[in-house]
């Protein structure tokens, strides 16, 4: 296959009746959801002559409409842009502007965020609305059904772009990773290699739709194989352990922190989870006692850490079962056909056991930046993508993560880069200068923490930060922590020395 859509059609064609996706009370077939998502291309294209070329912004949570749009833009020929929910407006309207959305697709939950952003927005044509009545807004409901003309699919190749993600820059401003549809095919197989999905799967897919491990691993895999995906927005741990128990569920991949919650539940005992056969957990470090405690309440159950990057579309690492606890602090060692080098400052590859920068290099490697060609060269030097992640290997192959070499804060899974903190912080008139770090969290594995200077003279306190912080960061991003201080630490060229911090 060379695309997302002829692995589509391909399922369709195998599985048929089979049941390929749970929203709720909601289910539909193989051949439902093939029917659907070509429904919505024609109306899509009819309508709005979308194409080749083209855009279209995604802003909604979890759930089966979020699927059937995603799949119904590609279709066109056109790319989908899945948008982080979570994102303050201002933050949404910079990168819809940015990636230059022809449409929009917003959902009932997203709309008041997103109906902000569409102010700063005049390029979109029109906004489609999911379980959404606004003044304006097309129901979906509109463009689902029969009755749009057929039309000739464009020639989609393994390297054209199906979807630009946009992930955090060093400088500030979010960059948009292009992943072709090559870069998701080579992400099934290394799915099925990683993690040993089959036929008989039932995936819970809580993890949102807008990052990778839920778009390009979850997602094309249970088409590829014709397994069952029970879509949820849900995120309370005992909502989750009920899906599991009613549709006897076989993966549940997640964050950390959730994982952290649901070791903590006090009643496990009284859910029915034996359908369960792997559990996954990617996106931060993860305690050692947290999979400890995960192999005590699920002996029988296969735990499997994984790394991945928007950069390298998804599965990138897996550690298996067998090393959960032994190597817990490991990120476990490369997919088939991956490479990695472990380099110094000077790009010289260093010995295992000696920590540098990790560089990857293979078929998950993104094109690049959407409309950033220096950040790309930055980033992909012949072929290899480097990564910002500071780790090293062991002899036997296993990588072990030690930091983050731009300073990245993750927050439940979440990245945030100081820079984007900082610049709002300084945006306050009483704030002089302020640095953005990472502090340790028992549940998130980390929460921002700003430490400011405040302007002379002038009468700042925590409440005030965070309250400014609030009107303009998405609340992963809001310091939980903040600190004032006379001074920012700096060495001899000025810079602030944030390990003194």
């Amino acid at each position: 296959m060379r695309n997302l859509i002829e692995l589509l059609n391909t399922a369709v064609a195998r599985y048929g009746d089979r049941v390929a996706a749970i929203d709720g009370c909601d289910s539909v077939s193989f051949s439902e959801l093939g029917q659907v998502i070509e429904n919505f291309s024609r109306h899509l294209r009819e309508f709005f002559d979308v194409g080749p070329g083209d855009r279209v912004a995604l802003v909604m949570p979890n759930c089966l409409h979020s699927v059937i749009c995603y799949l119904g833009v590609i279709r066109t020929g056109a790319t989908a842009v899945p948008v982080n929910i979570r994102l303050k407006a201002e933050e949404m309207a910079f990168i819809i502007g940015d990636v230059e959305a022809r449409l929009l697709v917003a959902h009932e939950r997203t709309w008041p965020t997103v109906s902000v952003a569409l102010s700063d927005l005049p390029g979109i044509e029109a906004v489609i609305g999911v379980d959404l009545d606004a003044e304006g807004v097309v129901p979906v409901a509109k463009l689902t059904g029969e009755g749009a003309r057929e039309f000739d699919l464009p020639e989609m190749a393994p390297g054209d772009i199906a979807a630009i993600i946009y992930t955090s820059g060093t400088t500030g401003l979010p960059k948009g990773a292009m992943i072709t549809h090559g870069n998701v095919l080579f992400n099934v197989q290394s799915t099925i290699r990683g993690h040993g999905f089959r036929p008989d799967d039932v995936h819970i897919l809580v993890v949102p739709l807008f990052h990778v491990t839920g778009l390009n691993t979850i997602l094309p895999t249970s088409l590829l194989l014709g397994s069952t995906v029970v879509i949820t927005a849900q995120t309370n741990p005992s909502g989750l352990l009920d899906l599991i128990e009613q549709h006897r569920a076989t993966t549940f991949f997640n964050v950390p922190t959730t994982m952290i919650l649901l070791t903590r539940l006090q009643n496990i005992a009284d859910w029915d989870l034996a359908s369960l056969r792997l559990i996954a957990y990617s996106g931060a470090p993860m305690p050692v006692q947290t999979i400890e405690r995960l192999r005590e309440l699920f002996p029988c159950v296969a735990l499997h850490n994984f790394f991945g990057l928007t950069e390298t579309t998804s599965v990138t690492t897996v550690l298996p079962d067998e090393f959960a606890v032994s190597h817990a602090e490991s990120i476990g060692t490369l997919v088939p056909e991956l490479q990695a080098r472990i380099v110094d400052d000077e790009g010289l590859d260093l010995p295992p056991g000696e920590v540098g920068e990790l560089l990857i290099a293979g078929p998950s490697v993104v094109a690049g930046y959407y409309k950033r060609p220096g950040a790309t060269a930055e980033a992909i030097v012949d072929g290899w993508l480097h990564t910002g992640d500071t780790a090293f290997v062991d002899e036997d192959g296993f990588i072990f993560l030690q930091g983050r070499k731009k300073e990245m804060i993750i927050v439940a899974g979440e990245n945030v880069y100081p820079v984007e903190v900082e610049n709002v912080l300084t945006r306050h008139p009483d704030i002089l200068e302020a640095a953005a770090i990472g502090a340790e969290h028992a549940v998130l594995g980390e929460v921002v923490k700003a430490v400011v200077v405040p302007q002379p003279g002038a009468e700042l306190d925590e409440r005030e930060v965070k309250r400014h912080c609030t009107r303009h960061l998405a609340s992963f991003k809001v310091p939980q922590i903040v600190e004032l201080r006379d001074a920012l630490p700096r060495n001899p060229s000025g810079k602030v020395v944030k390990r003194e911090l």
